[in-house]
């Protein structure tokens, strides 16, 4: 449960810094303005208790972002509250460099155009629905996805439709042939697993199955010579 938290975060970095956090909010483009903690107003100051010793040296940024999580805070009914401080309690549970990646994406999806977020949120939901083993393989395949690559999957690259895709294909397969072929498939390069798709669509269908049952036999360093002779597209 907990990577499946952590994998959603990375695919909507909003979601990341108003959930993982509850005291982080988004900026917005007012210019902020310094306040002494001693000119917050009573619930704020016990909203902000915890920040009250080094309050007046946070830029000012800083703390519009924090007096505005508070107010938010302050509004939220009590079962919000509680899954929002399981969430804290999981960042914290993070390791640093955990932290530093989704702070990155939270970047990333804000540079996005409303579309691109809205296709990242839309993605989220199916990726929601998808069966635990898909979503595992999700989570594979973009721990290995380089940040190019990413990058384009956070911006709407459609890998969420790729998987159901790869699902609908496997069941098509023999059913002797559905988890060697699975396997196979989970350990290619996202590079790789472009040129294998492409060599299948390229081939005739009466062949394919030839070319699936020659992919099985050779050693992972004969496949990663095969698809590298694949001419790009």
């Amino acid at each position: 449960m907990r990577r499946d938290a952590v994998f959603l975060r990375v695919l909507l970095a909003a979601v990341l810094a108003l959930a993982a956090l509850p005291l982080a909010a988004q900026p917005d483009d007012a210019p902020a303005v310094a306040i002494p903690y001693a000119s917050l107003s009573a619930s704020e100051r016990e909203q902000l208790q915890s920040f009250a010793k080094y309050w007046d040296t946070l830029p000012p940024e800083r703390q519009a972002r924090l007096r505005r999580a508070a107010a938010r805070w302050a509004q939220m009914p009590p079962e919000q509250r509680t899954q929002m401080q399981e969430r804290f309690r999981r960042w914290q549970a993070l390791k640093p460099e955990e932290r530093a990646a989704l702070r990155e994406r939270f970047r990333t999806f804000r540079s996005m155009s409303p579309e691109q977020q809205d296709r990242v949120r839309r993605g989220v939901e199916r990726f929601r629905h998808l069966p635990p083993e898909e979503r595992a393989r999700l989570r594979e395949e973009f721990a290995r996805m380089s940040p190019d690559e990413r990058r384009a999957f956070l911006q709407g690259a459609g890998a969420e439709r790729r998987a159901l895709a790869r699902k609908r294909w496997l069941d098509s397969l023999p059913e002797a042939d559905r988890e060697p072929m699975r396997a196979m498939f989970d350990g290619f390069t996202p590079a790789q697993r472009k040129a294998f798709r492409q060599l299948l669509q390229t081939t005739p269908p009466l062949q394919r199955d030839a070319l699936r049952q020659e992919f099985l036999r050779l050693t992972p360093q004969a496949r990663a010579e095969r698809l590298e002779a694949v001419p790009p597209r």
